[in-house]
C-alpha cells in the first residue's frame, strides 16, 4: 500500500453555483450584467431555493461577493420568503429591516437599499432575486419595475440550471457506478471473491482511508488490483 497512494478528493468553491455545467456560461449572468447597467443597483444576488423546503443558495451574483457562497441561507430566513409572489422595495434602512438583515449581501453592510423579487416559473417560487444599492443611490420607478419584470425570465433561466444540474449528477453518478462494477469484476476475477465480499473490502477501504469509492475504483481499473491488494486485505 506504501507504493501507491489514493488521491484525496477536494471540491472547488466557486462564485456561480455548481450546477451550471462546467465550460458551459451562466446563462443568469447576462440579465444580472443588464440589470446592473440598466439601473443604478451596484449588487445582484440570485438565490435558488432547494427542494420543497425553505431552504436556499447562492445560484449566481454581481458585485461584491457574499459571505460563504456555497452555503445554505437558514431556513427560518427563507420561510418569511419562499411563499411570497410580491416584491419588495426598500429605498433605506434594508440592511435593518427584520426580513433582510440576514441576507449575506446586507449583513456585511455594503447596501442600504433593496428591491427584492420573487423569481417565478410556472406561477411556482424557485427562487429569489435581491438588487441591493449603496446609500444614498437612487432608484426611479422605471428601473424598480424593469427590476421587477426579470422575475419570470430569471426564474425559467433559474429553472433550466437546475434541470442542468441534476442532468449532470445523474450522469456523474452513472458513470460513478460502471467504474465501481469494473472495479468489482476485475476483483473477482483475480482473487475469486464473490460481489458482496468485493463490495464489503471496496466500501471498508474507502472508509479507512476516506477516499471515494469511486475514486478506488478508478485506481483499480488504471493501475490493476495489485497495488492495492495489501490495504483491501486488512
Amino acid at each position: 500500500m506504501s507504493a501507491t497512494a489514493i488521491p484525496s478528493f477536494r471540491k472547488s468553491q466557486e462564485s456561480w453555483d455548481a450546477s451550471i455545467l462546467p465550460g458551459e456560461a451562466n446563462p443568469i449572468a447576462p440579465l444580472l450584467d443588464l440589470a446592473i447597467l440598466q439601473t443604478n443597483v451596484q449588487g445582484a444576488y440570485v438565490y435558488r431555493y432547494t427542494g420543497i423546503s425553505a431552504e436556499a443558495t447562492v445560484a449566481a451574483f454581481a458585485g461584491p461577493e457574499p459571505e460563504n457562497p456555497g452555503r445554505s441561507l437558514p431556513r427560518d430566513l427563507m420561510s418569511l420568503h419562499w411563499n411570497r409572489r410580491t416584491p419588495v422595495v426598500l429605498r433605506s434602512q434594508a440592511a435593518s429591516d427584520w426580513r433582510f438583515s440576514r441576507f449575506p449581501e446586507l449583513r456585511a453592510g455594503r447596501f442600504d437599499g433593496l428591491v427584492s423579487v420573487p423569481l417565478l416559473e410556472n406561477s411556482e417560487g424557485v427562487g429569489l432575486a435581491n438588487f441591493c444599492l449603496k446609500g444614498g443611490a437612487p432608484l426611479s420607478a422605471g428601473a424598480v419595475t424593469f427590476l421587477i419584470n426579470l422575475s419570470l425570465p430569471l426564474g425559467t433561466l433559474l429553472a433550466a440550471s437546475a434541470l442542468r444540474g441534476q442532468l449532470r449528477r445523474a450522469q456523474q453518478h452513472l458513470a460513478d457506478r460502471k467504474v465501481v462494477e469494473r472495479a468489482k469484476g476485475l476483483l473477482q476475477a483475480r482473487f475469486g471473491w464473490t460481489e458482496e465480499e468485493t463490495y464489503i473490502r471496496l466500501r471498508r477501504l474507502s472508509r479507512r482511508s476516506r477516499t471515494p469509492l469511486r475514486e478506488i475504483a478508478g485506481l483499480i481499473v488504471e493501475s490493476g488490483p495489485e497495488p492495492l491488494w495489501e490495504a483491501l486485505n486488512r
